[in-house]
């Protein structure tokens, strides 16, 4: 499967779950989905899904209790843009 942009995912300090992308885009995203059949995560924004990655095994069960996902991306002038987007875990 192709992807709409590269993620890596991860958990932070905090416990929070987090996706960081390459196009800072897609931190706009109004929801993460997450289907536990398969691992795979998709975003929604503006209106439209977006496949952005596959949940490492050793990630998906923290992964399907997360309630909120930061995400985050570097600017082009270095900054970081960081925003929490609500989790929907599918069966």
């Amino acid at each position: 499967m192709l992807f709409d942009v590269h993620s890596h995912f991860s958990i932070r300090d905090s416990g929070l779950m987090a996706i960081s992308f390459d196009d800072p885009t897609f931190v706009r995203s109004e929801m993460v989905l997450y289907d536990k059949g398969n691992g795979l995560v998709e975003v929604l924004l503006q209106g439209k899904r977006h496949p952005v990655g596959h949940i490492p095994v050793s990630l998906a069960d923290l992964f399907a209790e997360a309630g909120d996902v930061v995400l985050s991306a570097e600017r082009i002038d270095g900054s970081v843009l960081e925003l929490k987007s609500r989790l929907v875990v599918m069966n």
